[in-house]
């Protein structure tokens, strides 16, 4: 795996959260693109797939959305990117960052 993108998140306790992506590679019949999230006392690695490239790392960028909002520290709020709530990564059409609350 070839890390491809990453950000940086603050947690408003102190300490910050890293979102890395990998490069979508191809598998049988389509692609996946593996992410990781680096939080201080743990790591979360999943991935989204896709079609093509493009599908693969959009899928893999909203399930690390979803992941960072259904995180205790995103459900409290403390969660935030440059001061904000809103992490401006893509979310499915049907949900919202309210929905994590």
């Amino acid at each position: 795996m070839q890390q491809f993108i990453e950000r940086n998140f603050e947690l408003t306790k102190g300490g910050q959260v890293t979102i890395r992506f990998f490069r979508p590679e191809p598998r049988e019949v389509d692609y996946c693109c593996e992410y990781a999230i680096i939080w201080p006392d743990r790591e979360r690695r999943f991935h989204g797939y896709g079609i093509d490239e493009v599908q693969a790392l959009l899928l893999a960028m909203q399930n690390a959305h979803m992941d960072l909002l259904a995180s205790p520290e995103g459900k409290a709020g403390e969660l935030t990117w440059l001061g904000m709530r809103n992490l401006d990564l893509p979310l499915p059409k049907t949900m919202a960052t309210d929905d994590f609350k």
